[in-house]
């Protein structure tokens, strides 16, 4: 039944990537095709890496290749050097402890097709996000519902070692069906990598940890454990502006984006203030998602699902705060969305609406204006792109 359902899905792609149209828009676009991954929620596939293309000129997408190895990889992170992805992998690896993997696959240099190396314990139940660090020597993963964050190193082959430190919040919030105990959502290395912050929807805080490279452990930053955010706001995922004095939070229980000026030096958060992802007569559910920001720190861009899934851009003053500028109407229930290296496009990923569409970015004002590309990946939950 999974390879009938699997061979069903490849036969969709195929179609929908021949009858993708053009993006409309003859100059300023690259002329090298755009290669990516997507990951799969989808714990049922067996094949759920997608390695795919997109090329500008046409305005067409293709998947290349897909992979085995990871059971509902809902999101990957590369190596400093994209020798290597690490990804979530929702299979048991302890029965006892309920413990879910991270697994890691080596990247072939010539077609990017994905290699497995091996698997370890992600120390906690319901992974949900990965990152690396910028020498390659450890992974961070979140695991969201037993609230556990840990740090695992990697061998010199791209192979995962057992994690040398696991963290759990503290506390819960008002929202008693979503915040009864820690909910760690993202990892997120500062730019130094000396400091971990940890989005933990359960508790409403961000969560800050000194990081030690030569021991590989996480302990409470003594400065600042963690910033309380607004009660019930739930704050999901992070990102850091390219200056690295400002952090933006994107909150899925209260639908906010909370601007936040950060101290490297001692990795000290400070709250400035937020802003609604919708408008004030948006209809039906709220659901933030993911966050991004353009590589000059002009604009950040967050996702909201709902019945009327949205995309948002907010413009950033020269003192870190921000304000809407638009919002669009885009594929069902983004789960996530990313922003292409040339800047030109963001792909917006609808983990229920089973596909992946494509918008143009106008760099001059950072707005998103919809194109006719898009094309069929069973619940699409991660973007990230090769080149």
């Amino acid at each position: 039944m999974k390879n009938y359902k699997y061979l069903v899905w490849i036969l969709l792609i195929v179609v929908m990537t021949f009858s993708c149209q053009g993006t409309g828009d003859g100059g300023n676009i690259p002329e090298e095709p755009i290669e990516f991954y997507v990951g799969s929620s989808d714990g049922s596939l067996e094949h759920s890496i997608f390695l795919c293309e997109f090329d500008p000129g046409s305005g067409k997408f293709s998947v290349l290749d897909s992979f085995a190895g990871a059971k509902g990889p809902s999101y990957l992170a590369f190596s400093p050097g994209k020798d290597f992805i690490y990804s979530i992998d929702e299979a048991i690896s302890d029965p006892a402890l309920r413990e879910r993997s991270v697994s890691s696959f080596r990247i072939d240099p010539n077609n990017h097709g994905l290699k497995f190396l091996n698997s370890q314990s992600s120390r906690g139940s319901g992974p949900c996000h990965i990152c690396c660090s910028s020498d390659g020597k450890y992974i961070f993963v979140a695991n969201y519902s037993s609230g556990h964050s840990s740090a695992l190193p990697l061998r010199e082959d791209g192979g995962i070692g057992p994690a040398t430190s696991v963290v759990r919040g503290e506390g819960n919030g008002p929202v008693t069906n979503r915040q009864k105990g820690p909910h760690a959502h993202m990892v997120s290395l500062d730019p130094k990598n000396r400091f971990l912050l940890v989005p933990d929807l359960g508790t409403d805080k961000v969560l800050i940890y000194q990081f030690d490279k030569e021991s590989g452990q996480l302990t409470p930053n003594p400065e600042q454990s963690f910033l309380k955010m607004e009660p019930g706001s739930g704050p999901r995922h992070l990102v850091f502006h390219p200056g690295g004095e400002f952090v933006y939070v994107v909150n899925e229980l209260n639908a906010t984006v909370t601007a936040c000026r950060y101290e490297e030096e001692r990795g000290v958060l400070t709250k400035l203030h937020s802003v609604s992802t919708v408008s004030e007569d948006h209809v039906g559910a709220k659901y933030p998602a993911a966050i991004r920001i353009s590589k000059d720190g002009k604009y950040v861009y967050a996702s909201t699902r709902g019945e009327h899934s949205k995309i948002s851009v907010f413009q950033v003053d020269d003192d870190g705060r921000i304000f809407r500028i638009q919002v669009v109407e885009v594929t069902h229930w983004p789960r996530e969305f990313n922003l292409d290296p040339s800047g030109n496009y963001l792909m917006a990923a609808g983990e229920k609406s089973d596909e992946i569409e494509l918008y143009q970015i106008d760099k001059a004002t950072g707005k998103l204006s919809p194109t006719e590309s898009k094309f069929g990946i069973p619940s699409p939950a991660c973007i990230l792109y090769m080149d």
